[in-house]
């Protein structure tokens, strides 16, 4: 009996101490959601080459202990790319408090690209 009342205990004050979540927490934790997915967009496209060199690399030389390359290890590459990523969600969080415009919310106008 005395080992479940702790138990109990913590599980009530932690259910307890939960405050509602107001709209502005719920706007926030929007605006982080979209700035995330819009820079983990533009990283998929940016690092496209790299990744496959990377690919083609490992398939031709192998990925392991004699190649240097772990699997699941962070090499440079990677971290630097989680850095930038990182650093492109904080830019657009800036730039959401400035009164900037939202990256995602309008599509791109028509005509303004690469052979228009």
């Amino acid at each position: 009996m005395k080992r479940l009342v702790l138990p109990l205990l913590l599980l009530t004050a932690a259910c307890a101490d939960m405050a509602p979540r107001t709209a502005e927490d719920r706007q926030q934790d929007a605006a982080r959601a979209a700035c995330r997915q819009d820079a983990e967009r533009v990283m998929r496209v940016r690092e496209r080459g790299q990744t496959m060199r990377m690919d083609e690399a490992e398939s031709r030389l192998g990925a392991g202990p004699y190649t240097g390359t772990v699997a699941g290890s962070m090499n440079t590459e990677r971290l630097a790319a989680r850095y930038e990523q990182d650093q492109l969600v904080q830019e657009c969080l800036r730039g959401r408090e400035n009164g900037a415009a939202v990256p995602g919310a309008a599509p791109p106008a028509r005509g303004a690209g690469r052979g228009s």
